[in-house]
């Protein structure tokens, strides 16, 4: 079904003018509060500040739909800037403070190792938009991620690989040391998915994410030159490292994770991020579903003055985690009354665990939360190719 630019408008500014996204406030009679923790500031802004848009469209959409059971969705906003600190002040805030219902986030893997463990204590949902990290929900009641992990992720990517007869006897890491999902991949991931895939590491080089200089570790890399380079790091260290890499002349092809699934890669990188890969669990042109919220995702930032109008695939799942939160409030018929609050927060918790007979279809597809709490997502491998991102294959199992 084709789409009209006036009706895009129309929803965007729907979205953008709505007043349910406010800051701290207790639930008032009526409606149904739900925590936002999310990154507005601090160094992991370039990739997460986006994901409030996301969660307006999802917002307007519930809302304009008549809400939960004829009440009206609230969202109460905290800003964590990604400290991990603030992701637990935020879990209790919405929890005992506000009495949200659960909440969306918090988004990375770092927060989540401690806001997690305090949604525990609290009894209630959090799900997560961002955290990749392995094992990050597991042996968890309440805590969800609408994410794949970096290890199912990756290996699907050198599945790929092989699949497409690209050149892969021998790999060299580079990673940073100082970042929790950065060096969860040099340390962990990258090595133990190469040794599963039978490709010997020949080489591993770590470097502080703040480095302003990383030419002697590449250097490193250079000197022993081998057909793949897996890249652990975020967007901004990983850029500087696809550069350096080719200004010494390296011509091995770079595979990243998904913490390099910028939509703006390529005019970052140029013509040195040629041939790059890396995996992601969304891809804009998919589908009309996907193509929509695209379209509906670039109003919204460009009403709201922000650079970046590709939507990252946080701010697809940021997106369809208030759907998610929405529909299993619907199907165990909450009130937001405060005496029935905890039994309504366990209520959402079970019917997401049961989300499997929902038949649910989000922008990010068919999904439902496994037993350890993570999501069953794809993985779309992308090619960096003429400037452009190029959908190689998509892989759902294995």
């Amino acid at each position: 079904m084709a789409l009209k630019r006036r009706d895009l408008l129309a929803a965007t500014a729907a979205a953008l003018a709505l007043p349910a996204i406010r800051p701290a406030g207790a639930q008032a009679a009526g409606e149904l509060l739900i925590g936002f923790s999310h990154v507005a500031t601090g160094p992991l802004q370039g990739a997460l500040i986006t994901n409030k848009v996301a969660v307006e469209l999802a917002l307007a959409d519930v809302n304009g739909a008549g809400g939960i059971n004829g009440r009206k969705l609230r969202l109460s906003t905290f800003d964590t800037a990604g400290d991990p600190r603030q992701a637990q002040v935020a879990a209790r805030r919405f929890a005992e403070d506000e009495g949200a219902l659960c909440i969306l986030g918090p988004a990375s893997s770092g927060e989540c190792r401690v806001a997690f463990p305090a949604g525990e204590r609290l009894g209630i949902v959090q799900c997560a938009n961002s955290a990749t990290a392995p094992g990050i929900t597991d042996r968890m009641k309440f805590a969800f991620r609408n994410t794949s992990d970096e290890l199912t992720q990756f290996r699907r990517l050198l599945k790929v690989m092989k699949a497409k007869g690209m050149a892969a006897g021998s790999a060299s890491i580079i990673y940073a040391t100082d970042e929790f999902v950065s060096k969860t991949l040099g340390e962990s991931v990258f090595p133990q998915a190469f040794k599963e895939a039978g490709i010997p590491v020949t080489k591993t080089v770590g470097f502080p994410i703040q480095a302003f200089d990383i030419s002697a570790q590449v250097a490193e890399l250079v000197r022993n030159p081998t057909d793949i380079v897996a890249l652990g790091g975020t967007i901004e260290p990983a850029v500087k490292v696809i550069k350096e890499l080719r200004r010494q002349g390296h011509k091995g092809r770079i595979v990243g994770s998904g913490v390099m699934s910028d939509p703006l890669l390529p005019e970052k990188v140029g013509a040195d991020g040629e041939g790059t890969l890396f995996p992601t669990f969304f891809y804009s042109g998919l589908n009309e579903r996907t193509q929509a919220f695209s379209a509906r995702f670039a109003e919204g930032t460009r009403g709201a003055g922000m650079v970046r109008h590709s939507p990252h695939h946080t701010d697809a799942s940021a997106y369809d985690i208030l759907h998610i939160y929405a529909e299993a409030m619907r199907r165990a018929k909450v009130t937001g009354e405060p005496s029935r609050r905890a039994a309504e927060r366990i209520a959402i918790r079970d019917e997401m665990q049961r989300m499997e007979s929902w038949n649910y279809e989000g922008v990010l597809g068919r999904t439902w939360f496994q037993q350890d709490g993570a999501a069953r997502l794809a993985a779309h491998v992308i090619e960096v190719s003429g400037g452009k991102l190029q959908l190689l294959q998509s892989l759902y199992e294995g």
